[in-house]
């Protein structure tokens, strides 16, 4: 009876402990192969294709604190409030799961951290005031304008202007002179939004001829087309999330039956009473 008494708290502490690693290894930390993918596809935009900042900050650096990985969890996830980084998680009304947002600080960590020497930094850059006249924008071609819609503008407001963690741009256009109005969107922003200003008198990356057709083509956007389908994101905890915890099933499935076999064995080896 004591040998089954100690193999009971045996289990018993062997189940927990397998429990934890489980739970912990399902909710760790992301796959930098993936956060590599939704990088290309929702940050590059903003950060560069490899990360060296272009209208949004430059991420190949070394990060300051202890819990990098939670600062830059919560930085993707809530955004940073008063500038353009908008929020990406789903609880905050973006497209990603907390897995993928896992993948992407994973990636970010694993880039080249090589910190920026700056021995005299000098005087700090004053923004120009923008033109009190609007500028006179070429003619738009709506073909190029796809083009560079494709590569700048989806991550935000989706592949057919449907709208994202951006504004929604299947819609008529009222006003005279649309074209002019959407020009001046594009190039200069939208001051207190998520819209940040693409020109490159305005800091941005994008030329005048760049914004003229890409004001061209988001006036053929046809309000109410629906969006391509998006494949759905691996389980959070990795591709073995799942094998792992039927495995955690099985073995708790074994060792229930291994010790109702021994139970059932002790009960039949006890002697009669007389």
């Amino acid at each position: 009876m004591r040998l089954l008494k100690l193999f009971l708290a045996t289990l018993t502490v062997a189940l927990v402990t397998f429990g934890i690693f489980a739970t912990a290894y399902a909710q760790g930390g992301g796959d930098a192969t993936r956060g590599a993918q939704l990088f290309a596809q929702n940050c590059a935009v903003c950060h560069g294709d490899r990360a060296q900042g272009r209208i949004g900050a430059t991420l190949r650096r070394d990060f300051p604190g202890i819990r990098v990985d939670a600062l830059l969890k919560e930085t993707i996830s809530n955004g940073v409030q008063g500038s353009v980084m908008p929020a990406w998680s789903q609880a905050n009304g973006g497209p990603l799961t907390d897995a993928q947002i896992n993948d992407l600080v994973a990636f970010i960590q694993s880039l080249g951290h090589q910190a920026p020497t700056v021995a005299n930094p000098g005087p700090t850059a004053t923004n120009l005031p923008l033109p009190p006249t609007a500028v006179a924008f070429p003619p738009g071609d709506a073909t190029r304008g796809a083009a560079i819609f494709a590569q700048n503008c989806v991550p935000c407001h989706g592949d057919k202007g449907q709208g994202r963690i951006g504004a929604t741009l299947q819609k008529n256009w009222p006003g005279i002179n649309v074209q002019g109005f959407l020009t001046a969107t594009i190039a200069r922003g939208v001051a207190g939004s998520k819209m940040p200003a693409w020109a490159q008198s305005n800091g941005g990356p994008l030329s005048d001829q760049d914004i003229a057709d890409v004001a061209a083509f988001v006036q053929t956007l046809t309000p109410g087309a629906q969006p391509t389908s998006v494949p759905a994101a691996p389980p959070q905890g990795g591709p073995f999330a799942g094998t792992l915890a039927l495995a955690c099933v099985a073995a708790i499935l074994i060792l229930a039956v291994a010790v109702f076999a021994i139970v059932l064995a002790g009960s039949r080896s006890r002697p009669k009473a007389a």
